[in-house]
């Protein structure tokens, strides 16, 4: 069930089922996790399973943007892998706590949560899931002007998913897609933030030439979003309505608020230009606004 819910997610974003997974841990899963056990070892994985279904609960709603919920779901979530004593699915739910902070413009509470991801699961985290924690302290350090702390992390990511195994990563590596090309977006957000445009480009063009667009289609999306923005603010319009264009069409049946989120920023983008907005543009914004009316 994790599995299906888990790919559903990545393809048609956090909207989509998102109370069926609520319905699911509080009717089934609860009841699972008041029952015997032959061994330990069945407790924990069941405890830990539930973990990742509460972190797939708490993830939908923060795609959602019903952040409050999120960080409630998130908190248990890490009590239940601290009941598997799973502390590398812990540091894993850190990161998405340090993920929504850092969305949320708190740079240094998503440092420090992302930090903390990293202590946490220290001795237990395999390297892909380490190289994810440690891009989450790259996007901290962005947030808070630190370039060379930023460049550092971000070396050090790819240094230690270079040593990854996709055979030996947890479950919740392999569903949530962190590859070469989430790692690419995650370094082009952060260099984004520093303000250091022409190298987040190559980054977020590296991550959407090596993503599998069906299957993670949500992000999808939003890394195109993402490059379309950077290419707008460089003065490119013509290229970065074409990516627009590009993310509305993979927008199509995708329930995420962040994906609203990124059509309302570039309305506000399109909207800066005035009468001088060429006509290509203003069709664009035509449909962004359709869009945001359908949703």
């Amino acid at each position: 069930m994790l599995a299906v819910f888990s790919k559903a997610d990545e393809r048609f974003g956090g909207g989509h089922a998102r109370l069926a997974v609520v319905q699911y841990l509080t009717s089934d899963v609860a009841g699972y996790l008041q029952g015997h056990f032959t061994s330990d070892h069945d407790r924990r994985a069941m405890f830990s399973v539930a973990a990742e279904l509460t972190y797939l609960a708490g993830w939908k709603a923060f795609d959602s943007s019903l952040h409050g919920l999120a960080q409630r779901y998130y908190l248990q979530s890490l009590r239940l892998a601290n009941e598997a004593d799973d502390r590398a699915l812990a540091g894993f739910t850190l990161r998405a706590m340090a993920h929504q902070a850092v969305d949320l413009g708190h740079g240094q509470e998503a440092l420090q949560l992302a930090s903390s991801s990293l202590e946490w699961s220290k001795g237990r985290a395999t390297p892909a899931a380490t190289a994810l924690f440690t891009i989450l302290t790259a996007r901290g350090h962005a947030a808070t002007n630190d370039t060379a702390r930023t460049s550092a992390a971000i070396i050090a990511a790819e240094s230690h998913l270079a040593n990854a195994s996709p055979d030996d990563e947890p479950t919740w590596i392999r569903t949530s897609g962190f590859t070469e090309t989430s790692l690419a977006s995650q370094a082009g957000q952060a260099l984004r933030d520093l303000g250091d445009l022409p190298t987040a480009e190559i980054q977020f063009r590296r991550s959407i030439a090596t993503r599998n667009t069906e299957a993670y289609r949500r992000i999808h999306t939003l890394t195109l979003a993402n490059l379309a923005d950077i290419q707008c603010a460089r003065g490119r319009l013509g290229e970065a309505s074409e990516n627009w264009n590009h993310a509305l069409d993979a927008m199509t049946g995708v329930q995420s608020g962040r994906a609203t989120l990124a059509v309302k920023n570039m309305r506000t983008r399109l909207s800066s230009f005035g009468p001088r907005l060429p006509t290509f543009a203003k069709q664009l914004d035509q449909r962004a606004a359709a869009f945001l009316i359908a949703t």
